[in-house]
């Protein structure tokens, strides 16, 4: 079946750095509580909602304010993919759409796009702030791996096409879902190990399983 359009997961494949543990980071969550929670959701002690209400409670606390988000989230504190970057450039030249789906945060969800020239980007995370410019509430469209399928359908609506006429490029475990709704999943993981620290690069045989492909997999 032909490839009409490609669709990007963001953290670990187009960027490196993780900007959810960088904000994590600043906001003084200490890696011990952020894989407490972590481990709480997906081991289904814990809802989703519960689980980013503790973050919000969490940043709340700390006073987030929007200067420091912004700052954080900048993509200058990032490192852009650069075999991502050549992979865009080949795409683009033989006119297939592409799109960025992501469990990420809108802020640098939209600055990512803009760098690389696409149009079409989906984040899942939105921040509010009040009047003073703090933090209040983080809105979400869905659990993570649903809202990926969620928005490979809007994708797939606006270009007419079928989930399996598109491909899905991802790294991690909340790709599986996009991976197995696509039928046509390619597993990235960098060949540059220093860049891997802040990824979500973490195989397991699910993972493996619902990939149709794998793309320059570096073994340690």
């Amino acid at each position: 079946m032909k490839v009409k359009v490609v669709l990007f997961d963001c953290d670990g494949v187009l960027i490196f750095g993780n900007p959810w543990l960088q904000l994590h980071k600043a906001m003084r969550v200490s890696p011990k509580q952020d894989r407490e929670w972590f481990s709480k959701y997906y081991e289904g002690k814990i809802t989703y909602e519960q689980w980013n209400q503790k973050i919000e409670e969490h940043y709340r606390k700390q006073k987030l304010d929007r200067k420091t988000f912004e700052n954080v989230l900048s993509l200058q504190n990032f490192t852009i993919n650069e075999e991502a970057k050549e992979l865009i450039i080949y795409i683009k030249n033989k006119n297939i759409p592409i799109a960025i789906i992501s469990s990420g945060i809108d802020y640098y969800v939209s600055r990512v796009a803009q760098y690389f020239g696409i149009e079409d980007w989906y984040a899942n995370a939105f921040f509010d702030f009040d009047s003073s410019d703090y933090f209040t509430k983080i809105r979400y469209i869905d659990s993570d791996p649903d809202a990926k399928v969620l928005a490979i359908n809007e994708i797939c609506e606006k270009f007419n096409i079928l989930p399996q006429e598109s491909i899905f490029i991802g790294d991690s475990g909340n790709d599986i879902k996009a991976f197995e709704y696509t039928k046509r999943g390619i597993l990235y993981k960098t060949r540059h190990p220093k860049n891997i620290e802040y990824t979500w690069a973490a195989y397991d045989a699910e993972l493996l399983k619902a990939s149709w492909k794998k793309l320059r997999i570096y073994k340690m």
